[in-house]
């Protein structure tokens, strides 16, 4: 029983030291052993904009519509389009295999809108030249 205890108490040693050697070189690389997530903040228009999240706890692509600094709606979207102001207003269109909603976007509110006029899918997705 003596050897299996000392078995267990080298085993624990060598594994500490492989974290903490680990954690060195991480260190050393620049980077942590157990990495953060990337945030990407993207361009906007007006008080509203992206935020792209992927890596560390995250699985694929997080998606978060931001109004200044406060996160008004969070979702994983193969794509997401805007936002573009129509009059005044900013409207967002996400999509997931080939299906997009649209959203008019009111200070922190979001309102789905089924079918938006043909001005605002045009600023949403400009004709290909």
């Amino acid at each position: 029983m003596g050897q299996l205890a000392l078995g267990f108490r080298s085993l624990l040693i060598k594994v500490a030291i492989f974290f903490v050697m680990a954690g060195l070189l991480a260190w050393a690389l620049g980077g942590t052993l157990f990495p953060k997530p990337t945030v990407v903040n993207l361009p906007g228009a007006g008080q509203v904009y992206w935020r792209v999240s992927s890596g560390g706890d995250i699985n694929g692509l997080q998606w978060s519509l931001m109004h200044n600094d406060q996160e008004i709606k969070t979702g994983r979207w193969q794509s997401a389009v805007g936002p573009v102001i129509v009059d005044g207003v900013s409207w967002i269109a996400t999509g997931n295999a080939g299906q997009w909603s649209f959203s008019k976007v009111t200070g922190t509110t979001i309102e789905e809108v089924a079918a938006p006029t043909s001005e605002v899918l045009s600023s949403l997705f400009p004709p290909q030249k």
